[in-house]
């Protein structure tokens, strides 16, 4: 049926549910860009990546997921169809597929950029396999698809960066950390207090908009499982996106200047 192509059969349990929403949220763009910004630029340049989408996953968790997932709508548009009408439904898919799309192509480029990094692959030929890989699966199973992919994904990931960080702390990456100047670690950093607003609450409202949330939170078998599994997808992401941004910040250190910043945590990865 639509309900099971589309949202999993409102079934996933709560190991899927936390980690569908953590493994969207957080993949090789999060590692590749937290990393990069904060390789290139400290904490300033890290506020809406990590930070600022754990509040966006945060919100939605505490203050929306509950009462969406009761609706028992399939989508974000749904739920504008309900409230306003179908012309605000439509006018809402209008402006929310181009969004998606882009946020898609950045996950897929950051893949691509990892697998040109530890292979001879050209920078558009991985991002094509990254994209064709995805758009099969997805394509073949839906939701179901996604999730099982999301908790292989997830589990991987947190693997790897736990791997990461373990090496960087036993090659000297706290003392790299403890002798950083102050203004590596300010996030006001050459930017004025509305723009550092700006910059973190950007990803807080595209996050609570996103249909690929919404999506995660409607497939839960119940609407207090929408609620928590958000609520500890937010806590894992924020613990696990310290890890690539302690690498960047010591990276400097460590590897010195000159590095390419999307490429900073896949090279120290080869490195080690």
């Amino acid at each position: 049926s639509e309900s099971d192509y589309l949202l999993a059969g409102r079934s996933l349990g709560p190991w899927m549910a936390t980690f569908a929403v953590f493994a969207t949220w957080f993949g090789a763009e999060t590692c590749i860009g937290a990393a990069g910004e904060a390789y290139a630029h400290g904490l300033s340049g890290v506020v809406a990546d990590p930070f600022g989408y754990t509040l966006g996953l945060l919100a939605v968790g505490l203050l929306f997921a509950v009462s969406l997932w009761k609706r028992g709508v399939t989508t974000l548009a749904d739920l504008f169809r309900q409230r306003y009408g179908l012309g605000v439904e439509r006018l809402a898919a209008i402006i929310m597929i181009p969004s998606s799309l882009l946020w898609a192509a950045a996950q897929v480029r950051a893949f691509g950029q990892v697998l040109a990094s530890v292979s001879e692959l050209g920078l558009l030929l991985a991002m094509t396999l990254a994209a064709a890989v995805v758009i099969a699966y997805t394509a073949f199973g839906g939701m179901w698809s996604d999730a099982v992919t999301d908790l292989v994904q997830g589990l991987v990931l947190i693997a790897g960066l736990l791997g990461l960080g373990a090496v960087f702390l036993w090659q000297g990456g706290a003392e790299q950390l403890a002798a950083l100047p102050a203004e590596r670690l300010d996030p006001l950093h050459e930017r004025s207090g509305w723009d550092l607003a700006e910059t973190l609450l950007t990803p807080v409202f595209s996050t609570i908009a996103a249909q690929e949330l919404a999506s995660r939170v409607l497939a839960t078998r119940s609407p207090g499982l929408a609620r928590g599994a958000t609520v500890g997808a937010a806590g894992l992401y924020l613990l696990m996106a310290c890890i690539p941004l302690a690498l960047g910040l010591g990276a400097l250190g460590l590897m010195g200047a000159g590095l390419e910043p999307e490429q900073v945590l896949s090279r120290y990865a080869q490195s080690r």
